[in-house]
């Protein structure tokens, strides 16, 4: 997997800071932390340590990776680390499950994942043959 700031610099896109908006981050593997799916850049070095000490003051909301149900962490909310990354979890069931097989629940199933106000798209339906020609 590509790391997000290659793709972002190769698209010319910028990004504020995670914590600053006035201050644009730098798109570099120093200036980022990973917070359960999400990925959040930093201006400085300073931002990042400030963030990194408690993500759950300013993270947003997120996902919980096993249940798929997105909520806004306290600093109370179970979490788990894995490869690099920081967990949050909506129960403590959830992170129980989780640190039972983490590789089954640390890529997101954007299958499963619901977002608040955006309809579910179900699978496009397997095609049974060709498609009837177009009349002319």
């Amino acid at each position: 997997m590509q790391d997000p700031q290659v793709q972002l610099q190769e698209l010319g896109i910028s990004l504020p800071d995670a914590l600053d908006p006035a201050k644009t981050a730098v798109l570099d593997a120093e200036h980022r932390s990973f917070v359960g799916y999400e990925t959040y850049f930093f201006a400085d070095d300073a931002d990042k340590r400030r963030f990194d000490a408690d993500p759950t003051g300013s993270c947003g909301i997120l996902t919980d990776p096993v249940t798929k149900q997105r909520f806004r962490p306290g600093s109370d909310s179970p979490r788990s680390a894995h490869n690099g990354r920081t967990y949050y979890f909506f129960d403590a069931a959830s992170r129980e499950s989780f640190e039972r097989a983490p590789d089954a629940f640390a890529k997101p199933n954007y299958d499963k994942l619901e977002i608040p106000g955006m309809p579910m798209m179900p699978a496009p339906e397997p095609s049974l043959g060709p498609s009837p020609a177009a009349p002319r």
